[in-house]
């Protein structure tokens, strides 16, 4: 659970906690917004064969394309929600201690003292942590559930002051780091390990755009397989070192080679339907190829075979650069992360396959 905090100090001090509901989207995909809907992105997905036509005509995109700057969820936050982001992702070296805390470098008393300002800064803040996770594949490390956001007040008889910061919810942990992260060390060898992976594979990542796609997502499918057996089966972490994850391991990782290469591309969230009429959430990526919009499911392209055996080229590409006619026949995206928070746009799909 999250906290949005409220602490006293100084003279004639009011002290009060105030717990904020939250429920997560993901091992590592949270939200702290209040009456969410819990979504388990790390359900198991039965990998099937493409399902009858299923109703694409209600969603919102976004009209403006891409930066290259790996943070298309950044770019659609308010300024609030930008500041915190800010402060989370310029304190890396922070964070990678496990337990420091982060400062946060503007006023935000205004929303806080604007007589809703819990429920506000809740959101505020849940937005933030939700665009991180989206963004910033590379913090596999850490685990947001494990952080609160604090107000530190401090009252006189002439003024108020407010101090915002983000530190470890200490009340339940002592650092917060992912699950299987003890401390500092184990931090800056996994992502050691993990730059060395994603630096081996772009080097063998040639010619044009759609070669390097291909290459990495062919890759991701002969290097690891489908499984949740791990601590680590939602994060890049997973898909590299142990070679083993569920949808979110593969989407995260393709999408951290590809913004390496600096070729446009996001994490989409939302529901598939197999051909049995199950339906689980799911994650996958959306592609940025010579001006149009493609999707890319690596998860659903690397099928679990009974009995063992290989898979054609045909079934390993069954979802690789699809346009909305097709891809949206059994994958239904999500704009929000859930459905109290924020509504983010995404790139909309060209109708036909790449």
């Amino acid at each position: 659970m999250y906290y949005v905090k409220a602490i006293g100090g100084g003279n004639n001090i009011k002290q009060e906690n105030m717990p904020m509901t939250q429920e997560q989207i993901t091992a590592n995909l949270q939200t702290i917004s209040t009456n969410t809907k819990t979504v388990n992105m790390n359900a198991e997905e039965n990998r099937a064969p493409i399902a009858p036509d299923l109703d694409t005509n209600s969603s919102i995109y976004a009209n403006t394309s891409v930066s290259q700057d790996s943070r298309y969820y950044y770019n659609q936050l308010g300024e609030n929600s930008k500041i915190i982001y800010d402060a989370i992702v310029n304190n890396i070296d922070k964070l990678k201690n496990g337990n420091e805390r982060i400062n946060i470098d503007a006023d935000l008393s205004a929303l806080w003292n604007n007589g809703n300002g819990e429920e506000e800064l809740n959101y505020v803040y849940g937005d933030a942590v939700n665009a991180v996770n989206l963004d910033k594949s590379e913090l596999f490390y850490i685990d947001f559930s494990k952080m609160s956001l604090n107000v530190f007040k401090t009252s006189s008889f002439f003024s108020t002051k407010f101090e915002f910061y983000i530190d470890v919810d200490k009340s339940r942990y002592s650092n917060y780091y992912a699950d299987g992260f003890e401390n500092s060390t184990q931090v800056a060898i996994a992502i050691s390990q993990v730059e060395s992976v994603k630096k081996q594979v772009g080097e063998a990542c040639k010619g044009n755009d759609y070669a390097k796609i291909k290459t990495v997502h062919d890759w991701l499918i002969e290097y690891m397989e489908y499984n949740g057996d791990s601590s680590h089966k939602a994060s890049i972490y997973g898909a590299f070192l142990e070679r083993k994850g569920v949808c979110e391991s593969y989407a995260r990782s393709l999408k951290y080679i590809l913004d390496d290469l600096g070729i446009e591309n996001i994490l989409a969230t939302g529901t598939a339907t197999n051909s049995s009429g199950n339906t689980e959430d799911h994650m996958w990526n959306y592609v940025k190829l010579e001006g149009n919009w493609y999707a890319v499911d690596a998860t659903w392209d690397d099928p679990v075979i009974l009995g063992g055996g290989t898979i054609s080229n045909e079934v390993k590409h069954r979802y690789f650069l699809k346009g909305s006619k097709e891809f949206f026949k059994n994958h239904t995206e999500r704009m929000t992360i859930s459905e109290s928070n924020k509504i983010f746009a995404l790139p909309k799909l060209s109708s036909n396959n790449y």
